[in-house]
């Protein structure tokens, strides 16, 4: 069969309608796995970056506006609202990565905040916490998602301020092996 350059391609493609290149992209979605997964990627993955790095400016902006003002001990739970939103996203790697620049970027604050916090509004600490245990459950049941973005990872758990950070880095750093082993 002959294969027709690309050329050719556009110039029979500009003969079409617009209704009639929306119904010819549809069939061809609709037959091929490849042309499916292409047009995911295109329309999904670029808009989910989109709102993963609007999210991340949420969160930066929710932190700036508070420290103009005092003390403000809502901020981690109005902070993990935020990354609630990511929650939706079809690629996990977007959800993890807003989620793990949220602990990125208030650790310090939990550093320096955290007795106060955690006599004032343990509340805040817990949901806080609760999102840590989020990324520890998804590097122990999937590991290729976090390996996406394992530099952020690996900043975050050179920053975190938990007692138990040599057993979770050494489990890490077994998971980024496991999945270079068996996927890369």
């Amino acid at each position: 069969m002959k294969k027709m350059k690309v050329g050719e391609l556009r110039k029979e493609l500009k003969s079409f309608t617009q209704e009639e290149l929306i119904e010819l992209v549809v069939s061809l979605y609709k037959q091929h796995a490849e042309v499916k997964t292409t047009l995911n990627r295109y329309f999904i993955e670029e808009f989910e970056g989109d709102v993963m790095n609007e999210l991340i400016r949420d969160i930066i902006r929710l932190s700036e506006s508070a420290s103009r003002g005092s003390n403000n001990l809502t901020l981690l739970k109005n902070g993990a609202a935020i990354v609630k939103k990511a929650d939706y996203f079809k690629e996990p790697a977007f959800s993890e990565g807003v989620r793990v620049f949220y602990l990125n970027y208030f650790s310090p604050y939990v550093e320096e905040m955290g007795d106060l916090l955690e006599v004032s509004a343990p509340k805040e600490l817990e949901i806080f916490f609760g999102e840590f245990d989020k990324v520890l459950k998804r590097m122990k049941e999937d590991p290729y998602t976090l390996y996406l973005i394992k530099g952020r990872v690996d900043d975050l758990l050179d920053e975190f301020p938990i007692h138990q950070r040599e057993q979770i880095v050494a489990f890490w750093e077994r998971q980024k092996a496991w999945v270079k082993e068996n996927i890369d």
